[in-house]
């Protein structure tokens, strides 16, 4: 039986309102009413009914959430022993390689502060890898874009943090600026592109973003150099004076340096990047810190937190 689920009946019960309960856990309303419902078909009864005056606990429930109770607070009971008796602590974190930046790396160094004894793991990948390395177990958190689907599944937890744009960025010298200001016909120029494995070319908004690279130039044959590697792409398009597209955040120093310049009329809005969980995981001390610390670091900056 799902503890998560046990934890919401009895934050049902003790509010008296799905709406209030749904509060308590940060999560939407029909989330939290589905999650209730589930619980209703795995017990096969009802827990609650709807009255003129709200909702009312049925008999069965009555009988249960003293059990429930008993059950959530031995289950607290247990992980507190257990974190209080493991003494080397790890977290693995899950990054897209888009949230490398030195916002994330401060975030890190504060964590390090405050939690000197845990061991922290990142493995960098996008955010299809990182879905399934949670699905897995593999790792602890993942700090990505959200999983595909239904919003209000119940899988995975997500708050979203940051909001990305990229752009088609190219060296100031790159031709591509000339045949702009001329309003003639763009010729096919050497592209670097990141490869993302999570985006197919039927997904929603893809087929657009095609279009808009290839109208400044990009063709099967030139967008040759691909690489899972962001700092890579950035390279061949700074020191190699190809095109690319990447993320603003990402070239925000060469752009103030004017090393770098973007394509006019390039910028796209991306999916926002968050924190994602197993839906109903337990978090130790140390993930809810390090949740916390990312989250803080995210608000703070302006240009890019989602104003959470």
């Amino acid at each position: 039986m799902n503890i998560a689920k046990l934890e919401r009946m009895i934050a049902v019960y003790e509010s008296g309102s799905f709406r209030k309960a749904a509060k308590i856990f940060g999560m939407s309303q029909p989330a939290l009413t589905w999650s209730i419902r589930q619980l209703e078909e795995s017990l096969n009864l009802a827990l609650f009914v709807r009255g003129p005056r709200g909702i009312k606990p049925t008999d069965a429930c009555e009988r249960l959430i003293v059990r429930a109770r008993l059950i959530v607070s031995e289950q607290q009971r247990l992980l507190a022993e257990v974190e209080r008796s493991s003494q080397a602590q790890a977290i693995e974190l899950g990054v897209h390689p888009v949230m490398m930046n030195a916002r994330f790396s401060r975030s890190i160094a504060r964590f390090r502060q405050a939690m000197p004894d845990v061991a922290l793991r990142i493995v960098e990948g996008y955010s299809s890898e990182l879905h399934e390395r949670l699905r897995q177990g593999e790792i602890d958190l993942a700090y990505c874009a959200r999983a595909a689907g239904d919003p209000e599944s119940e899988e995975f937890e997500f708050k979203p943090l940051v909001q990305q744009f990229y752009s088609v960025f190219a060296r100031p010298d790159h031709c591509v600026f000339a045949e702009i200001g001329s309003g003639g016909r763009h010729e096919a120029h050497d592209w670097a592109q990141v490869a993302v494995p999570n985006l197919a070319s039927d997904q929603g908004g893809a087929q657009d973003l095609m279009l808009l690279l290839e109208s400044i130039g990009m063709t099967q044959a030139k967008a040759a150099v691909r690489s899972s590697s962001m700092s890579l792409i950035r390279s061949l398009v700074v020191d190699a004076g190809m095109l690319g597209m990447l993320p603003d955040d990402f070239v925000a120093d060469e752009l103030a340096a004017n090393t770098l310049r973007r394509v006019p009329d390039t910028r796209v809005e991306a999916p926002p990047i968050g924190l994602l969980s197993v839906a109903g995981s337990y978090r130790s001390a140390s993930v809810r810190q390090l949740h916390t610390l990312l989250k803080q670091d995210a608000q703070g900056d302006r240009t890019f937190a989602l104003g959470l």
